[in-house]
């Protein structure tokens, strides 16, 4: 079914006036992208959004529900046509890496206007594209406007063949969020520790190990990035000698709950007396750290942050977050966090975070001025 709805386009509706479309991928891609839409839409302009994977496209479907939302055609100049005669956009913006080279080079060949909102690149992705920035060169150069989020991330995109006059610093659009606290489906009384996102067993045993350290009697939320893996998490846990449970079959008195439903974790920051990053114990560069910021829960992440690389030294910078390395380190802070010792590290994150606040509106002024 998805290989036929990325191969043959949808039925559009009929254009009314000028047509944006906007690309995304990841979960965190798309909500970013939401108040962008949604401010161009209230400028008058339409609104198509696309998505490739299955998360993206079902995160996609729940918040974008005004819009039209379908898969992205797969990055074969046949079926390109197809989609840009249905859609027939006066520019395309494209989210933080998402570089579809024949996407790119024929909405720039029939005179449509591509922006790269939120531009980043990872640690990897500048590694690989340096390598190739003969390549690279002729793709930044299509595009109309790159909008990063720092100064590093500039100078990353000049090295790989960007043109000067065209990378802009906005700022980070996930900054420009709004989070309501009733997202999740089910309340937890007790005081809670939370690990969002992690990425594998091994990091879900270092949060399960620093927890049983800390000796504190509160409850820890193991919340695995992908759902599929809830039952290793959980596992884990009995293994470990905890009492857990699943989201999905809460049974009383746990000690470890495994969220393995999609679209309750970033609520569930708002109670959380800490909250831990995964993706950062272990090399796989970290996760988004502002959804807790915007709840004012004090942060902790291992020392791979990598892909929020500028985020987290400034969040460590200003005393908003705290760095770990070991299991002792973690446990430690988890006992502080218990302690109510961390308040004032969870509020000056979301100061930090109110400073961030504005490339949303920055970013649509230019696309606006070039559409």
């Amino acid at each position: 079914m998805v290989i036929r709805e990325r191969l043959s386009p949808p039925d559009f509706p009929p254009k009314k006036s000028k047509r944006l479309w906007i690309h995304g991928v990841s979960v965190g891609e798309i909500l970013s992208l939401y108040p962008l839409a949604v401010e161009l839409k209230r400028k008058g302009i339409e609104i198509v959004v696309s998505t490739t994977t299955f998360t993206g496209m079902e995160v996609a479907r729940k918040r974008f529900k005004e819009f039209y939302v379908f898969h992205f055609p797969f990055d074969l100049p046949i079926v390109l046509k197809k989609y840009f005669r249905k859609i027939d956009p006066d520019g395309v913006i494209i989210a933080e890496t998402e570089l579809w080279p024949n996407f790119i080079t024929y909405a720039r060949n029939r005179g449509i206007p591509v922006f790269l909102v939120n531009g980043r690149l990872s640690h990897d992705s500048f590694i690989w594209y340096r390598r190739l920035k003969h390549f690279m060169e002729k793709i930044m150069n299509q595009f109309e406007l790159i909008c990063v989020q720092s100064e590093s991330y500039r100078d990353m995109f000049l090295k790989i063949g960007a043109p000067p006059s065209k990378v802009i610093i906005t700022g980070n659009m996930k900054a420009d969020f709004e989070i309501s606290r009733g997202t999740a489906g089910f309340e937890i009384t007790a005081p809670y520790v939370i690990a969002g996102s992690t990425m594998d067993v091994d990091e879900d045993r270092f949060v399960l190990s620093a927890f049983k350290k800390s000796g504190l009697n509160v409850k820890l939320v193991l919340a695995p990035r992908h759902p599929e893996r809830a039952d290793e998490s959980l596992n884990a846990a009995i293994e470990m000698g905890f009492k857990a449970t699943r989201r999905t079959s809460m049974s009383d008195g746990w000690e470890v709950l495994i969220l393995d439903t999609m679209g309750e974790l970033a609520a569930l920051y708002a109670g959380a007396i800490l909250s831990i990053i995964g993706g950062s114990i272990k090399s796989y560069g970290g996760h988004n750290l502002l959804e807790p910021a915007f709840f004012a829960s004090p942060i902790a992440f291992g020392p791979h942050m990598e892909n929020f690389k500028d985020l987290s030294e400034e969040f460590v910078r200003e005393n908003a977050a705290l760095l770990f390395k070991t299991e002792d380190e973690l446990a430690e802070i988890i006992k502080r966090a218990g302690e109510g010792k961390l308040k004032e590290t969870g509020q000056r994150g979301k100061e930090v975070l109110e400073r961030l606040k504005g490339a949303t509106l920055r970013n649509a002024e230019l696309i606006l001025s070039r559409i």
